[in-house]
């Protein structure tokens, strides 16, 4: 673990750096040498947390299908047991929700796509068993923040994978929760799933360096280079502002020594002096003409980086044509789509850890309920028999893109 650490630590630091960029962490004002400026103004756009938003919420609200496919020939028989077997995989995906809700966690889908979004990676692990001293089937699903995951792939997948977590002392003390016996899982591969966004494969650098920490895109990965030089120059154009809403004067008199009174701006006031005495003010200071050029610069950057305009921006009550729809529907796609496609890989790899592990280890029937894809509610008790290992899963996520209404 220790090993994979130090391969993992460049990984670990982009995330981190992400990760300040989700949390708006105030920017900093600093000189040449890297000493924090006191006394000047900073900016912290809130660009990074908006985009952020937008694209989890939309993939929230992408319409998630999971289902067992047959072949065109499929008997009747066959048809029947597939659709017990998606009732199974419904019902089992409700109580896993439902189980993390009660520890007060997101339900599984969202915490996959936070993840997803937030480090461009996600990690899962999968355990159906019977608890010792209980009659209910354990379904113990848990998402695993990828910031705190090392691994190692082997050829046929994942050799091992742990994680490292900080515990309260209750959490410790509670009997079963915490620090139990090492005990054989018995499923014959590690039941852990660890998956990146985009289609980069593993690569190596010209002196055969590892790039791991360019694997794995967050929401981002093209913009996070402009975020910093935008508050820079917006920070430094309130200083230029500040100095000049100041509204300092100079008033010239023989000696130098003479002051007025007050605040001359206050209210209005007739000054009295002497005609060699002069009150003037002092020329303001202006930003450099290069200023405006740089954030609209740094502006578009941004806004390429992100979602197309107007979904960017919250959107338009301009009417739009079909085919105007149809190229922001692209565009939009093009965004949603590497993290739709994880999110969706990572159900078909829980769907089937759970066919497979509840055909192999459970020794008892589940009772069930929930909802099926059309909203009908339904309950029915399982059985390991009813259930094939050897089920074909296909998993799609499809955003809701602009389209074009009556």
């Amino acid at each position: 673990v220790t090993r994979k650490e130090g391969e993992m630590s460049a990984l670990r630091t982009r995330m981190d750096s992400d990760f300040s960029l989700l949390t708006m962490v105030p920017y900093e004002s600093k000189d040449a040498n890297g000493n924090v400026r006191k006394g000047y103004q900073t900016y912290t756009t809130s660009e990074p947390r908006n985009i952020f938003d937008k694209i989890l919420d939309g993939l929230n609200r992408a319409v998630l299908t999971v289902a067992i496919q047959l072949p065109a020939k499929a008997t009747k028989a066959e048809r029947q047991a597939a659709s017990q077997g998606e009732l199974f995989l419904f019902g089992v995906l409700e109580k896993i929700d439902r189980q993390l809700k009660a520890r007060g966690e997101p339900p599984l889908r969202e915490s996959l796509g936070y993840y997803l979004c937030a480090r461009g990676w996600c990690a899962l692990r999968a355990l159906v068993y019977m608890p010792k001293g209980d009659e209910d089937i354990a379904f113990d699903v848990v998402p695993w923040d990828p910031r705190h995951v090392t691994w190692e792939q082997g050829a046929n997948g994942l050799l091992w994978a742990a994680r490292k977590r900080r515990a309260t002392a209750a959490q410790i003390m509670v009997a079963g929760s915490f620090g139990k016996e090492p005990t054989e899982h018995n499923i014959g591969h590690v039941p852990v799933l660890v998956a990146s966004v985009g289609s980069m494969p593993t690569m190596q650098g010209k002196d055969f360096e590892g790039t791991m920490e360019y694997r794995g895109d967050s929401v981002w990965t093209a913009s996070r280079g402009t975020y910093e030089p935008l508050n820079k120059h917006i920070s430094r154009l309130m200083d230029v502002h500040e100095a000049a809403s100041v509204g300092s004067m100079v008033y010239k008199t023989e000696d130098g020594t003479k002051d007025l009174e007050g605040n001359p701006f206050q209210t209005f006031k007739v000054h009295k002096m002497k005609l060699d005495e002069v009150l003037e003010h002092i020329e303001l200071p202006r930003a450099p003409q290069e200023t405006g050029a740089i954030l609209q610069l740094l502006s578009e950057d941004i806004a390429r980086s992100n979602l197309p305009y107007p979904q960017a921006y919250g959107g338009t009550t301009q009417p739009l044509s079909g085919r105007a729809l149809a190229y922001l529907g692209d565009q939009t796609q093009s965004v949603y789509t590497p993290r739709t496609g994880a999110l969706a890989d990572a159900y078909i790899w829980l769907a089937e850890e759970l066919f497979t592990q509840f055909k192999n280890k459970a020794v008892a029937p589940v009772m069930i309920q929930g909802f099926q894809a059309d909203d009908t509610f339904f309950k029915a008790k399982i059985q390991p028999k009813d259930i094939s290992a050897d089920w074909f899963i296909k998993g799609t996520l499809a955003p809701k893109l602009p389209r074009d209404e009556e």
